[in-house]
């Protein structure tokens, strides 16, 4: 049996950046007082409280400090990342009616998606099988998570980090329908398309006896339907050349080319591993 090497692909994945953060702008300084008074503004937005002149602070009175007590010479800024209501005052000004309120209301949570990278629809693998199922979740508004892994109903394992895989040992001979349900941070979930995949039990390689037709040089070989073999020649049988790698169509398949007769040569056949 020919045992071949395979490199791992690697998958890069990347975070999108969320696209509804907003940036809102409060201006004071001059007259006594910030402009507009009261902001509305959603979870995830970004305040900037410009100075104008004058000795001022933007100082949460509530459980936000928000710019803190220190003095705001030009501008601050304070990104809000949870619903509520946050009151501020300018601390020397406070007596002059110099305050104001942040309200942040809550964004509405939008469920992940998830798909299944790999492996692909109806591919094949020889028994007992190690399986590498790769997800590729998605949500608009936060991180995922945790990505679990069924075969059916039957839990397989879960992920919590990126890239979200997880290998299925030890698959024995059948029929598997993969699915993969993403979570996200605020308990939402969604769930992949099935992949469906099977495992079968291999048979032994074995080789016909050759025949010449028609100027070529024939021979089939026993395969399972889906799994992978590769055809190999040699001259002196200490050396062996790859000739060609293909997927299995059947049960038997069959291998051929050109005749010669100054030429002696062996064959071999070897199922390639599991990817």
């Amino acid at each position: 049996m020919k045992t071949c090497s395979w490199f791992t692909i690697v998958t890069l994945l990347y975070a999108a950046a969320d696209l509804r953060a907003a940036t809102n702008f409060v201006a004071f300084g001059g007259a006594l007082t910030f402009r507009p008074k009261s902001l509305t503004i959603n979870a995830g937005d970004t305040v900037v409280w410009t100075n104008a002149s004058g000795s001022h602070t933007v100082t949460g009175t509530g459980s936000d400090p928000i710019c803190g007590s220190d003095r705001v010479p030009v501008s601050c800024s304070h990104t809000f990342s949870s619903a509520g209501t946050f009151p501020y005052i300018c601390i020397p000004h406070q007596s002059f009616g110099m305050t104001g309120v942040v309200i942040v209301a809550s964004v509405a949570n939008t469920p992940p998606t998830v798909s299944i990278t790999s492996p692909a629809d109806r591919s094949v693998f020889a028994a007992p099988a190690n399986v590498k199922i790769q997800a590729n979740p998605f949500d608009p508004d936060g991180p995922v998570a945790n990505v679990q892994f069924f075969a059916g109903a039957n839990l397989l394992g879960a992920d919590t980090t990126t890239p979200f895989s997880i290998v299925a040992s030890n698959l024995a001979a059948g029929g598997y329908a993969l699915s993969a349900v993403a979570t996200d941070n605020g308990g939402l979930t969604g769930t992949s398309s099935v992949v469906n995949i099977s495992v079968v039990t291999p048979v032994a390689v074995a080789l016909s006896p050759p025949v010449i037709n028609n100027g070529q040089f024939l021979f089939s070989y026993t395969a399972n339907a889906g799994l992978r073999y590769v055809i190999e020649n040699s001259t002196n049988l200490p050396h062996w050349n790859p000739l060609t790698t293909n997927t299995a169509f059947g049960n038997s398949q069959q291998y051929g080319e050109a005749f010669n007769v100054n030429s002696l040569r062996f064959y071999r056949v070897g199922r390639l591993p599991n990817p």
